[in-house]
């Protein structure tokens, strides 16, 4: 009983870190805002962006693109959109203040 408990433990493990790695989002990013590292799997994506500005995103992949919420540690927030390139290289996007996600401009980056 306890060995079927152990292969029940490691395949749930297993599995949770197979699709958090299957996101193309999840990864460490040089953007034009800084870097940006994303966590977690399509189900929720969060990340921490360091630059001129500090802040986390947080969202979910809809249709193979990252819907995400920004804040700031200066109580700015608002909204944007990712994509990842066809070779997954590249995140381009876009984001903006309040809901909008695409008054703020352009928002990419490579991956490291």
């Amino acid at each position: 009983m306890k060995s079927l408990a152990a292969a029940l433990f490691a395949f749930v493990i297993t599995t949770s870190l197979t699709f958090a790695e299957d996101s193309p989002f999840v990864g460490t990013w040089s953007t034009d805002w800084g870097i940006l590292v994303i966590k977690g799997s399509e189900e929720k994506l969060t990340g921490k962006y360091s630059g001129p500005f500090v802040g986390t995103i947080e969202g979910k992949v809809t249709e193979g693109e990252f819907h995400f919420v920004w804040k700031q540690t200066n109580a700015e927030w608002g909204s944007g959109v990712f994509t990842v390139s066809d070779e997954g290289k590249k995140l381009i996007g876009t984001w903006g203040g309040g809901e909008s996600k695409t008054n703020g401009g352009p928002w990419t980056g490579t991956r490291e």
